[in-house]
């Protein structure tokens, strides 16, 4: 029972310390980047679907400078298919996980932060003239907790 006790407090020790340590280091751990477009009307199917189809492949296009490495840890699509009905009116979602704040914000970029992934770039350039000026994209990013 006395060691039941023990194992207890070490592993709530180890939950508050890591807890804690990603709270005071936001570079450590995994960074989810939620994104979703809401396109012009005129957009068509076909042009919504290359969006797509653009996007995700950048999940094996960006490498990490130095390593060579891709470094996009997973990349979920998908449409509103809520019942709610809270979407906004935005029209594709993505959550895109990254391993650290770092490779997070190199995909950023520009004009945040340099040096900057040229894929992703080219890619903003592509979306940007088929997004709603008035609110074009939501953005959410967070370090998850472990």
């Amino acid at each position: 029972m006395a060691r039941a006790c023990v194992y207890l407090v070490l592993i709530s020790l180890m939950v508050c310390f890591a807890t804690i340590s990603a709270q005071s280091n936001p570079s450590a751990g995994l960074v989810r980047h939620v994104v979703t477009f809401r396109f012009l009307a005129n957009v068509t199917a076909e042009e919504r679907a290359d969006v797509m189809t653009t996007y995700r492949a950048l999940q094996h296009k960006c490498v990490n400078q130095t390593t060579g490495l891709p470094y996009i840890v997973s990349f979920d699509a998908g449409f509103p298919s809520s019942p709610e009905g809270k979407d906004q009116g935005m029209n594709q979602g993505y959550i895109v996980t990254f391993s650290s704040v770092a490779d997070r914000n190199y995909i950023v970029g520009e004009p945040f932060y340099h040096p900057f992934d040229p894929y992703h770039d080219a890619f903003k350039k592509f979306v940007g003239p088929l997004l709603d000026p008035q609110d074009p994209v939501f953005v959410f990013d967070f370090s998850v907790l472990p």
